[in-house]
């Protein structure tokens, strides 16, 4: 009979990190394989992490913010905890986030989870079509290899703290 996910698996919450927090994120996203070597303290401001219980980080997920549009970070989850809703959990916290900022548009880059986020309506894109700022991030220009899928999502700003770039 196969096991059950763990109580803490499956009711995953996903709170703020604090600044303390940058030595764990950067921890846990070399650990799942994400670049991790440009992350500062003040990234963690637009961070989110869940814990499960006393063994660590559960899942992160961040964005790096260009005017209105986002650039979706990190959303990571340990390899035990995938399959039980704790990435939808992620996403959903960072769109939330990310629109109560004012911000209508999340954009990725991804060499992996391509199929995940197009469920979840995002779409590919060429890196040009994307804002200069977005390109000109270390994301864009040298953490992630020109072969990683660039996608995007429109998303409802549910704050009137836009960004407008003419």
């Amino acid at each position: 009979m196969p096991q059950e996910p763990s109580e803490s698996l499956v009711r995953s919450l996903f709170v703020r990190a604090e600044a303390t927090s940058l030595s764990p994120v950067r921890s846990f996203l070399r650990d799942v394989g994400l670049p991790e070597s440009d992350l500062r303290e003040e990234h963690m401001e637009a961070f989110f992490v869940s814990r499960a219980g006393d063994e660590g980080i559960l899942a992160c997920v961040g964005l790096e913010r260009f005017g209105d549009t986002a650039l979706l970070r990190s959303l990571a989850v340990r390899a035990d905890a995938r399959g039980n809703g704790v990435g939808d959990q992620a996403l959903q916290t960072v769109e939330a986030f990310a629109a109560s900022k004012g911000v209508n548009r999340l954009c990725i880059l991804t060499t992996t989870a391509e199929p995940f986020f197009e469920v979840r309506g995002f779409e590919r894109c060429d890196r040009t079509a994307l804002p200069a700022s977005v390109q000109a991030s270390s994301e864009f220009k040298s953490l992630c290899p020109a072969s990683a899928v660039c996608m995007f999502k429109e998303i409802t700003p549910t704050s009137t703290e836009k960004h407008r770039h003419g």
